[in-house]
């Protein structure tokens, strides 16, 4: 397990997955980004230094095994915002606390000074996340508003002194995934990325509290109310359809699967993930069937039952209407037939 420290984030003398920090993205003391397309094709990650008490990190990668490490928090409170697109896990804070961190969710956590944070994250195809680490006063201090300028929900998160450490969990809503996306997509380089980094940041703190102020954004959640726990759920609802594209489930079926009634499950995997659990089903079995017809392996028919379809005419509408192709526009690849002696 690797010990880490807030102070640690944006040292260039430091390597991150074996690779040294990539020279001129940032000045000296600014930032420091790795990036690779040697690890699995994915490895991104970037620190940079918005305040001498706030920091923003940015992480993309394919990992290989499950990521465990210890945190520990020195100097005062801190706050740990956390962006999950993809990648899902836990935390425990100390012996009494644990919150799962499942992906597509908003993580906020206070940690008192001298807390002993034990992290994992589960193995995915990608892991993709941001997380802000702030200082109380770095919270306020960003947004330029004084403590009781902040709704009741956000208050916590600038007070001066908070006994103990407190934690909430949102869905990562598209306001907070625009200026996220800007984030990871972002060319620019030295003064004028650590500048833009910021900015986004503050569009970030700014889009938080907002959601933050529960009666304000009820609205943006479809009027769905998801704890943590229901995160993780209906995250694991998304990969138990990936995992078994061709025998499909009904709703009820998957409800009592994952732990979920029926109403949370329809009502927040479309809060989440935009889409009914039955189109996000439908889409995910067109596109694996596009991925094998694309190979070049198999033929329409063989597409077609693998992902389920049990009539051709049917796999063929859906899929022309998804792609706007027929599906026997990508032919398999000629067999190789010995020639004939003589």
């Amino acid at each position: 397990m690797q010990v880490t420290d807030y102070r640690t984030l944006i040292d260039p003398t430091k390597t991150y997955g074996g690779l040294a920090s990539t020279d001129g993205v940032y000045a000296a003391g600014d930032g420091v980004q790795y990036r690779s397309s040697e690890h699995d094709g994915l490895f991104f990650h970037e620190a940079v230094r918005l305040s001498d008490e706030a920091y923003l990190l940015a992480t993309e990668v394919a990992p290989t095994e499950d990521s465990r490490h210890i945190q520990v928090v020195d100097g005062d409170d801190w706050l740990h915002l956390q962006f999950r697109f993809k990648g899902g896990g836990f935390e425990r804070v100390g012996a009494e606390h644990t919150v799962e961190t499942p992906e597509r969710s908003c993580i906020i956590s206070r940690y008192p000074e001298g807390s002993m944070i034990s992290r994992e994250i589960r193995r995915a195809d990608t892991w993709k996340y941001a997380c802000l680490y702030l200082q109380p006063t770095a919270f306020t201090g960003l947004l330029d508003m004084p403590e009781d300028a902040l709704p009741e929900g956000a208050s916590w998160l600038g007070a001066a002194r908070h006994e103990g450490f407190r934690s909430d969990t949102l869905p990562l809503t598209p306001a907070m995934m625009a200026p996220l996306s800007d984030i990871f997509s972002c060319a620019y380089r030295g003064p004028v990325r650590r500048a833009y980094m910021r900015a986004k940041s503050l569009e970030i703190l700014s889009t938080l509290v907002h959601a933050l102020d529960r009666p304000a954004s009820a609205e943006g959640r479809g009027g769905v109310k998801l704890s943590a726990s229901d995160l993780a759920k209906l995250a694991q609802a998304r990969e138990v359809m990936l995992e078994d594209l061709e025998n499909g489930m009904s709703l009820a079926t998957l409800a009592r699967r994952v732990g979920l009634n029926r109403t949370k499950l329809a009502l927040g995997f479309k809060a989440i993930y935009g889409d009914s659990v039955q189109a996000f089903w439908r889409d995910a079995r067109l596109i694996r069937a596009r991925e094998l017809l694309q190979s070049g392996e198999v033929g329409v028919t063989e597409a077609a039952f693998t992902v389920g379809y049990a009539e051709i005419s049917s796999f063929t509408r859906a899929f022309t209407r998804k792609f706007g192709v027929l599906p026997k526009a990508y032919k398999p690849k000629a067999a190789a037939h010995p020639r004939p002696a003589g």
